[in-house]
C-alpha cells in the first residue's frame, strides 16, 4: 500500500519521516484524539511501553555471584579428599537453589519507561517498588561500559538528579545504541519539543575538545599518586595462598632460610623498615594503576552548555556536567605535584557522585595555567593577588589537640605492652611514639601556613591542606549558608571559623576559615553577606522589578532589608 504524501510543516518543508530504528508506536502519526503532549512524545521518541533489561544482564548477575560461591566451596576445592567438606556442599547448593532463581525474578520483574515527565522505574519480587524521577530533575545520565559489558555491547545508564546524595536510578543493563537513546530522549524532553530537531549527537561538530590525556600523560599523573587499594587486596591473596611456606620453600631451596631468619630476629628495626618500605612502593604502583584504570583515554569536551567526559581502561564512564549546576571550583594537589606545578581541576555540583566524594573531575592532571584555563571556561575566575593567614594561633591549638590523641593511644598500650615483648635500649617501644611529639608541632606549622583566604568581588577563595591541598573557588551567586562560629577554647582566645556552605558540599573537607581573628572573621562575614545581598537585590529587580513585568507590584517577591546581620 503506498504512503500517504507528507504535508508540509510550518517552514514550508515536509515532514522528516520517523528514523527508522524507532519502536513502532513511535512511527505512527498520531491520531487526532492524541493530545499535544501525547504527540510531542512520539515526535521525541518517548518510551511508553514498560521495558526490560537487556538479557545478558542475567549472565553477568551470574557472573558477579561466583566469587561467592568460590568462597563457600573454597575448602571442597583446597581438600576434595576431607571429609569435613559437608557444610561448604550444603551452603553451595542453598546458595544455587536460592540465588539464581532470585537473580531470574528480580531481572523477570524490573521494568522500565520513559514519558514527557518522568522516567519511571519497578522493581523488587517481593518488596515492589516504583520510582518516578521527574525528567526536569534529571541532572546527569552517565554511561558505564566495562570490559565484559564492551564485549557484549551492552552499558549500564545511571540517572542523577539535583539534590541527591547518590544515584537516582540505575539500568544495568541495556544495549549500548539503546542507552545512548535514553540520553537523548531525556535531553530532548528537557529542551522542549521544538528543540528537538536540533539535539546534536555524541561527536556533533559545535563540541570543543578541551583537554586529552594520552597514556604517557595519564602514567605520569599516576606517578604523583598512592592508592593502598591494590596493597589490600595483594595481602588478602598473599593470606589466601599462604605466602610464608611459599617464602620458606624457595629460600631453603636456596639454603638462605636461617640467614634471613636470623637478621630478622636480630635487627628488628631493620625488618620494620624493610616492610614499611615495600608497603610504600606497592602502594605507589597501585596508585599508578588504579589511575590509568581510572583516567585511560581521558577526553573532556564542551558540548553547548554542558561539559562531557570519557575514560577508563576496563569501565569507560562517560558523564555529563552542565554549566549552570557548577556551585564551586576545587583546585587539588599534594606537595609531590605542588613542587612541579601540577594540578587537579573538580567542579561541585548540585548533585553528587558518591563514587567522586561529592565533586566530579574534570581535569585529572594539567599544568597551573592550564588548570586556570579550564576554569574560566566554567566560572569567571581571577585570583586575589594574595591571600590572609588565619591566626597564629591555631599552632598552639592544633599541636596541643594532636598530642592529646596521640597520647590518649599510646598510654594504654604503654601500660599492657607485655614484659617480654619488644624493648628498644631497655625501653618499651611505644614509649618511643612520644618521639614524634616535634614531628606533630611541625605538621601543626604546615597546616598553618597552608591555610590562607581572600575575598573577591566575584567569589571567595580558601587554600586548605598539607598532604592533599585545596584551593576552594566559591561564586558569591552560589552562596546558600556563610556562617561566622566560635567554640568555647576559640572564644578565649579571640578566634572564630567561618563557614562557607553552597549546595552540593561534600561530607568532608569543607570549605571553611578555621581559627581566623575574631574580627576579620566578623568583617569578611559581614562583606559576603553584602556581596550576595547587592547580587540577589539586582537578580530579583531583573525579574520582577522592570517595567513591563507580568507580575502585579502587589506580587512581586520582597527583597532583602537593609539592617546588617545580627
Amino acid at each position: 500500500m503506498p504512503s500517504p504524501p507528507t504535508e508540509p510543516n510550518s517552514d514550508g518543508r515536509p515532514d522528516t519521516p520517523p528514523a527508522p530504528d524507532r519502536p513502532p508506536d513511535d512511527e505512527a502519526e498520531p491520531a487526532p484524539s492524541e493530545t499535544a503532549e501525547d504527540a510531542a512524545a512520539t515526535t521525541l521518541g518517548a518510551i511508553r511501553e514498560p521495558q526490560r533489561l537487556h538479557p545478558l544482564t542475567l549472565l553477568l548477575r551470574v557472573g558477579t555471584s561466583l566469587p561467592a560461591l568460590v568462597i563457600i566451596l573454597f575448602p571442597l576445592l583446597r581438600n576434595p579428599g576431607s571429609t569435613e567438606n559437608v557444610t561448604s556442599l550444603v551452603f553451595g547448593a542453598l546458595y544455587g537453589a536460592f540465588a539464581l532463581p532470585a537473580i531470574l525474578l528480580q531481572y523477570w520483574r524490573f521494568s522500565y519507561r520513559i514519558t514527557p515527565k518522568q522516567i519511571v522505574i519497578q522493581s523488587g519480587v517481593l518488596n515492589r517498588k516504583n520510582r518516578s524521577i521527574p525528567i526536569e530533575r534529571v541532572q546527569n545520565i552517565q554511561i558505564e561500559r566495562n570490559l565484559v559489558a564492551r564485549l557484549c555491547g551492552i552499558a549500564k545508564v545511571k540517572l542523577e538528579t539535583a539534590g541527591s546524595s547518590s544515584t537516582e536510578g540505575s539500568l544495568a543493563y541495556v544495549h549500548q545504541g539503546e542507552a545512548r537513546k535514553i540520553r537523548q530522549v531525556v535531553r530532548s524532553f528537557q529542551r522542549g519539543a521544538q528543540e528537538a530537531d536540533a539535539a546534536t549527537s555524541e561527536d556533533a561538530a559545535d563540541t570543543e575538545t578541551l583537554l586529552d590525556m594520552p597514556l604517557r600523560r595519564v602514567l605520569l599523573s599516576g606517578a604523583f599518586r598512592f592508592s593502598l587499594l591494590y596493597l589490600a587486596v595483594i595481602f588478602t591473596v598473599l593470606e589466601l595462598f599462604n605466602p610464608e611456606a611459599l617464602v620458606e620453600r624457595v629460600l631453603r631451596a636456596r639454603g638462605r632460610v636461617g640467614w634471613v631468619s636470623e637478621i630478622v630476629f636480630s635487627h628488628p628495626a631493620l625488618a620494620i623498615l624493610a616492610t614499611v618500605v615495600a608497603a610504600v612502593f606497592l602502594g605507589w604502583v597501585s596508585g599508578i594503576g588504579v589511575h590509568v584504570a581510572r583516567y585511560y583515554n581521558f577526553r573532556l569536551w564542551l558540548d553547548g552548555d554542558k561539559l562531557r567526559k570519557r575514560h577508563g581502561l576496563f569501565t569507560v564512564t562517560e558523564g555529563t556536567v552542565p554549566l549552570d549546576k557548577v556551585q564551586a571550583l576545587i583546585l587539588r594537589t599534594n606537595p609531590f605535584m605542588r613542587a612541579f606545578g601540577w594540578y587537579e581541576l573538580k567542579v561541585q555540583t548540585v548533585g553528587l557522585d558518591v563514587e567522586e566524594q561529592g565533586h566530579r573531575v574534570i581535569a585529572p592532571f594539567a599544568g597551573a595555567e592550564r588548570i586556570l584555563e579550564l576554569a574560566r571556561r566554567v566560572r569567571s575566575v581571577e585570583l586575589p593577588e594574595s591571600f590572609a593567614h588565619v591566626s597564629r594561633l591555631t599552632i598552639r591549638r592544633r599541636f596541643i589537640r594532636y598530642t592529646a590523641v596521640w597520647s590518649a593511644l599510646l598510654l594504654p598500650t604503654v601500660y599492657f605492652w607485655p614484659a617480654d615483648w619488644l624493648h628498644l635500649g631497655g625501653v618499651a617501644l611505644p614509649w618511643w611514639g612520644f618521639g614524634l611529639v616535634p614531628f606533630i608541632l611541625g605538621w601543626a606549622v604546615l597546616q598553618y601556613r597552608n591555610h590562607t583566604y581572600a575575598a573577591g568581588e566575584d567569589g571567595f577563595y580558601i587554600r586548605r591542606g598539607v598532604l592533599s591541598h585545596y584551593l576552594w573557588i566559591l561564586p558569591v551567586e552560589k552562596f546558600h549558608v556563610f556562617h561566622a562560629t566560635a567554640s568555647i577554647f576559640q572564644r578565649r582566645l579571640g578566634l572564630k571559623t567561618l563557614f562557607v556552605d553552597t549546595a552540593g558540599a561534600a561530607t568532608f573537607a569543607y570549605p571553611e576559615v578555621i581559627d581566623a581573628p575574631a574580627g576579620e572573621a566578623d568583617a569578611q562575614f559581614s562583606a559576603l553577606y553584602r556581596r550576595f545581598r547587592q547580587l540577589y537585590r539586582g537578580r530579583m529587580e531583573a525579574e520582577a522589578g522592570v517595567p513591563g513585568t507580568r507580575l502585579a507590584p502587589s506580587e512581586r517577591p520582597r527583597l532583602p532589608v537593609d539592617e546588617p546581620p545580627e
